[in-house]
């Protein structure tokens, strides 16, 4: 009786009332903001906008400005100077990979519509068909069945006008940011320090010190991430197109390019690039043994995972795989592409803040639980 009067009193109804209260405020807020779906997409859109080049200007300075740093060091200034000479480089270094290298990958490419296109459209036409596990009057039923209905069609359509969409909008993004990130970049390195203190004097006075080790943090964690994963990406694609030339691929290059791109994106990045080889490998006549394909990308992950990951980027990241793959799926879900692509850091900065505010809230435990005369000391 005593347990049922305590359920019931007036500070249990109370708690009850501000709880459902809140509730329902909450469920109304976002009844109301529904209401405004076009004018949230469009500020989404508009963030998005400016997000994008800022985001990528500051990841590509954790790159840039470790550069300009030694030069200043070795007595190249003022600073000035020294991003100039770094901009120079890059734009040198470039435009050499893009003179010898882009028409070798553009004959490749051409190539393979001009020769293997047609043989792979054969194969599925013919061989294929011959081929097929459950038998040719099977295949020419589903094949009839298909040619009837206006799946294919519609799928085709719903396609087209998706990727119609989404290339206008990726390409009009695409577009304005090769245009605004040089300029945004070049005046964020040349006012670097000025910048960020700036943005720290935000911070209010007592949160100053903390927001400025935290920003230390999140710069080493995620800049030795970004930098670690294109010295990566060169290191793997590299090795790639070698071991691919030497079992004799046609497309060594491209596929290699695939092997360097794709491996920005962690334990997938591997699989994605061997499915394109292996299936041309299956398909075509000139290609290497399946087998041997398969086997060299077993090989490409073992160097990638046990030499160079360790090598090169060390344990800079210290997240369990799970978690990597769980932020891929939300982040890819979230974001797309750029989702998958940097699920690692924005996990890794998740990560470093987490880190950060238990490290802060221990330190005020102890300091709390310390005796008088030690916390009057100290």
């Amino acid at each position: 009786m005593e347990g049922k009067n305590k359920f019931l009193s007036d500070n249990v109804l109370n708690k009850t009332i501000k709880v459902l209260s809140i509730v329902l405020l909450t469920l109304l807020v976002f009844f109301m903001a529904s209401q405004f779906n076009d004018l949230w997409s469009k500020i989404i859109n508009a963030v998005n906008s400016v997000i994008v080049p800022v985001a990528l200007a500051w990841l590509i300075s954790l790159i840039i400005y470790p550069m300009i740093r030694l030069l200043e060091r070795r007595g190249v200034g003022p600073r000035g100077i020294s991003l100039t000479i770094v901009y120079i480089s890059t734009a040198v270094i470039i435009g050499l990979l893009a003179y010898f290298l882009f028409p070798f990958l553009i004959g490749q490419i051409e190539t393979f519509f001009e020769v293997d296109y047609p043989e792979i459209s054969a194969y599925f036409r013919d061989d294929f068909r011959n081929e097929f596990i459950f038998g040719v009057e099977i295949y020419d039923w589903m094949v009839e069945t298909l040619n009837e209905s206006n799946i294919i069609e519609d799928t085709i359509k719903g396609v087209a006008d998706n990727l119609t969409a989404t290339l206008s909008n990726t390409l009009l993004n695409a577009v304005t940011v090769i245009f605004i990130l040089p300029i945004l970049l070049l005046f964020y390195l040349l006012d670097y320090e000025l910048v960020n203190d700036s943005l720290r004097s935000i911070i209010p006075a007592k949160y100053e010190k903390s927001t400025s080790e935290l920003g230390t943090r999140l710069n080493q964690t995620v800049g030795a991430y970004v930098r670690g994963q294109l010295f990566l990406m060169i290191a793997i694609g590299t090795v790639a197109t070698i071991i691919y030339k030497l079992i004799g691929l046609k497309y060594f290059f491209v596929f290699g390019i695939i092997v360097g791109f794709t491996n920005i994106i962690p334990y997938f990045g591997a699989v994605i690039a061997m499915v394109p080889v292996v299936i041309y490998a299956i398909i075509s006549k000139d290609a290497p043994n399946p087998l041997v394909v398969v086997g060299v990308n077993v090989v490409l992950q073992f160097i990638e995972g046990n030499i160079f990951q360790p090598i090169i980027m060390g344990r800079q990241l210290q997240i369990h795989p799970i978690i990597i793959i769980v932020s891929i799926l939300f982040f890819g879900s979230l974001f797309g592409a750029l989702g998958v692509i940097f699920a690692s850091p924005i996990a890794a900065t998740i990560r470093v803040l987490i880190q950060f505010y238990k490290e802060r809230k221990d330190a005020k435990e102890e300091q709390g639980n310390a005796p008088p005369h030690l916390t009057h000391e100290a």
